[in-house]
């Protein structure tokens, strides 16, 4: 913090030195070649010399400061990797205890049985899923009439569109009509109980 501050207040001298010379630099050009302009052109070289001082202070404490934030990085380095390796040191004490109760034959055993089992369970599943009544005989030209007959519905559906009356019913016979009378009953005609035409006597 001490290097940075000192760096501050060097900077800060060389933003007025730089204010100094702009101003000179205006007063030279005001005025004519001369004694006078030679007085000021002095000034500004004394000004100059001191400000390349003053930077060249102000680079080396740079310097300093960059080295220190090297040290102190590299500290910090070395303190994370300390720290790593007592952490490794540690997990690999209590890796080592917990291996000593583990033993690979036990392993090997407990895989091994597990495989037994599970070809035995896949054995109790295919007895299982047997099937019976279904033969075994059946070949490409099954399957090929098979397809066939699924399209041929697929496309009976289609035709068919939305209707809700099952296939097996469209051929059926249509109900009869209810029965209609032989000839038409004229408003003069009389008829029984019944509605039948009363025969003349």
């Amino acid at each position: 913090d001490t290097v940075n501050k000192r760096t501050g207040v060097l900077e800060e001298k060389i933003r007025g030195l730089d204010k100094q010379l702009l101003t000179l630099k205006t007063q030279i050009k005001a005025t004519r070649p001369g004694p006078a302009q030679n007085r000021i052109k002095q000034r500004a070289l004394q000004i100059l010399k001191q400000k390349r001082m003053i930077e060249q202070q102000r680079d080396q404490l740079e310097g300093m400061a960059w080295n220190m934030e090297q040290a102190s990085f590299a500290h910090e380095n070395i303190k994370t990797a300390i720290n790593t390796s007592q952490a490794m040191k540690g997990g690999t004490a209590a890796l080592k205890a917990e291996m000593k109760n583990v033993s690979i034959d036990d392993i090997e055993d407990n895989l091994d049985d597990m495989a037994d089992l599970l070809d035995m369970t896949n054995e109790i599943q295919e007895a299982m899923a047997r099937s019976y009544g279904v033969s075994d005989d059946i070949d490409e030209a099954d399957l090929d009439d098979e397809l066939a007959a699924i399209d041929e519905q697929l496309a009976l559906d289609d035709e068919l569109g939305e209707s809700e009356t099952p296939a097996y019913l469209q051929d059926e016979v249509a109900a009869p009509e209810a029965p209609q009378p032989a000839r038409p009953i004229s408003s003069n005609e009389q008829v029984d109980e019944f509605g039948l035409p009363m025969v003349a006597n």
